[in-house]
């Protein structure tokens, strides 16, 4: 096996999916069999593609040093690391060098974890007797300190096991886009003076307003149907879907769906859309989000105008007007910035945050990883804390 890439799959009962092959075009067999697992147990097409992806970085690893991923030891792993973080790993007789690598700690870090999981799957499968991936015990209440607030109240061992090969990540905060940043990128969508004359781009514009407003992820708003939006509580629905035709899923599962309210505008904008724009093209799917293109096709020519928006078109649209505007932005982004307007809010009322309500309309399983993501503060917040302080102390000197 000298080289390895990844490679898409239409299938008839599982919808696209997602192998490795070799120079031969040959499927990786222990891979295939590993991604066959995770979509047979229902995990999401994107989910499925992300350890394909993961997994294809080892893999171009073990063809480098041509080895087979059955017959690795610990010491192997040591060395993929250190390839992860050489900026030259695929240049032949280059020795690692203290560069910055252009994968970042959180990257290399979820590669491991796939690779981790793979073994995990080998184990059990009966492929090996063990893993090459070793763990360590760490005290319980110092690794879970910021996962679970109320560790030390919790019976059971006092250790959990935690992977040895880790990179130590930064704290970094969620990339955001300022107001005028995001005029400047939907400003760069043309629209027409009526929805009829540019759909795609009343289409796209509105994409990007939903977003921003309603703090969706990319895969919640390209799986609503129509049945989901209820204009009298001026809401949508967030629902999980497992068969979606776009592959798109909520990330909750079942018994989590969640209704998202809406600014007014925002709510006319979809009824604008909805009567002037969607009923036009002939709906062939009851998908919120549709292919406006009339002479769209798909690989095998057939024609897409009118079924539902695909991740891969969103994604292509987004780089199509990032170049155009000059604005660096991507739909999780949008999303990050909505969370973001939702706790300053709070401090420009003065008031504390309600981070039960912030993690209930994001869809976040614990408030935890809510508090964790987003209770941070950059400069203009401090200074309007300590004024807000000040005003406090005033009052209570007056």
């Amino acid at each position: 096996m000298k080289t390895v890439r990844m490679v898409a799959a239409e299938t008839s009962d599982r919808g696209r999916m997602y192998y490795l092959v070799d120079e031969a075009l040959d499927f990786i067999p222990e891979v295939k069999h590993f991604l066959d697992w995770k979509m047979a147990t229902r995990r999401a097409p994107a989910t499925v593609e992300a350890y394909c992806y993961r997994l294809s970085w080892y893999y171009r690893f073990l063809a480098q040093r041509r080895l087979a991923a059955t017959a690795v030891q610990a010491s192997d792993l040591t060395e993929f690391v250190i390839w992860l973080c050489n900026p030259h790993r695929d240049a032949d007789n280059v020795s690692p060098i203290h560069t910055r690598s252009p994968l970042e700690a959180r990257t290399v870090n979820m590669i491991l974890q796939a690779v981790s999981t793979f073994y995990h799957f080998l184990v059990r499968r009966g492929t090996l007797t063990e893993s090459p991936v070793k763990f360590v015990e760490v005290p319980r209440g110092k690794w879970l300190t910021e996962r679970d607030l109320l560790a030390h109240t919790r019976r059971g061992a006092a250790t959990v096991q935690r992977m040895e090969l880790k990179l130590k990540e930064p704290r970094a905060r969620p990339k955001t886009v300022s107001d005028d940043e995001f005029a400047t990128f939907t400003e760069s969508i043309r629209v027409d003076d009526r929805p009829g004359g540019d759909p795609a781009g009343f289409r796209d514009r509105l994409l990007c307003l939903m977003l921003k407003e309603g703090g969706f992820r990319i895969g919640e708003l390209l799986g609503m149907h129509l049945q989901d939006l209820d204009f009298g509580a001026r809401a949508v629905r967030v629902c999980f879907r497992p068969d979606n035709e776009n592959g798109a899923r909520a990330k909750a599962g079942y018994g989590r769906d969640r209704l998202v309210h809406l600014p007014a505008d925002v709510m006319g904008m979809l009824d604008i859309y909805l009567t002037e724009v969607w009923v036009a093209f002939t709906p062939r799917t009851a998908h919120l989000w549709l292919v406006l293109k009339h002479d769209a096709r798909d690989r095998t020519g057939r024609g897409t105008c009118g079924t539902a928006l695909t991740r891969a078109a969103v994604e292509a649209m987004f780089r199509h007007y990032r170049a155009k505007s000059g604005v660096f932005l991507h739909p999780h982004m949008l999303r990050h910035t909505h969370a973001r307007d939702l706790v300053r809010s709070f401090g420009r009322a003065g008031e504390s945050t309600d981070w039960k309500f912030i993690q209930e309309r994001l869809g976040h399983a614990s408030v935890v990883t809510t508090m964790a993501t987003y209770a941070h503060l950059d400069d203009a917040d401090r200074k309007r804390a300590h004024e807000q302080y000040l005003q406090r102390r005033e009052g209570i000197h007056a």
